[in-house]
């Protein structure tokens, strides 16, 4: 009788041990693309209120601005999914998955090259069913045109950097995490 409870135990473990690993690999697997309307570009003209960025650092010292394509966005959004979840693999946290936020971005010229600055904060923060903005009796900015900063927010609130030359990311920087 004890044989077959150690053999169920260990079928058990074996299945555990399979779901555990099914669940580490799926998530990268499974994500959907990013929704296009969950990102704005902002022009050249204001490009630098994404800045000033209260918890966090932000990329300098800028030496210019540029306007990034819409075709540069898209590999950007492309390969973010899979270098925000090893960013938060190598500090041992989970976060919600990039389609949770949503995205401004900027072309900035730091050290001499082109990069695509993104802020992302989460979408509840909008949310006009969860009442955010109701419950303290303001409007809600227009994200796609107003740079959006908070003091501290936690990781729910970052910046990277992207390099479409070299089509790598770079400085993720969460607020109020060293």
């Amino acid at each position: 009788m004890a044989e077959h409870y150690e053999g169920v135990r260990m079928r058990n473990l074996g299945l555990w041990a399979l779901l555990v690993a099914g669940a580490a690999i799926t998530p990268a697997l499974a994500l959907p693309p990013l929704d296009p309307k969950d990102g704005a570009i902002f022009p050249e003209a204001h490009a630098k209120d994404l800045l000033r960025q209260c918890s966090r650092a932000a990329p300098g010292p800028v030496e210019g601005t540029w306007a990034p394509s819409a075709g540069q966005i898209k590999e950007l959004e492309t390969r973010l999914p899979e270098a925000l979840d090893n960013v938060f693999a190598k500090r041992g946290a989970y976060r919600d998955r990039p389609h949770d936020f949503l995205r401004q971005y900027a072309g900035f010229i730091v050290h001499g090259r082109k990069i695509v600055y993104m802020n992302a904060f989460p979408r509840e923060l909008l949310d006009e069913e969860k009442g955010f903005f109701d419950q303290r009796k303001i409007a809600p900015p227009d994200w796609r045109s107003e740079a959006k900063g908070v003091c501290d927010g936690g990781p729910a609130f970052f910046g990277v950097e992207y390099d479409p030359a070299t089509k790598t990311f770079s400085h993720f920087a969460f607020n109020g995490l060293a």
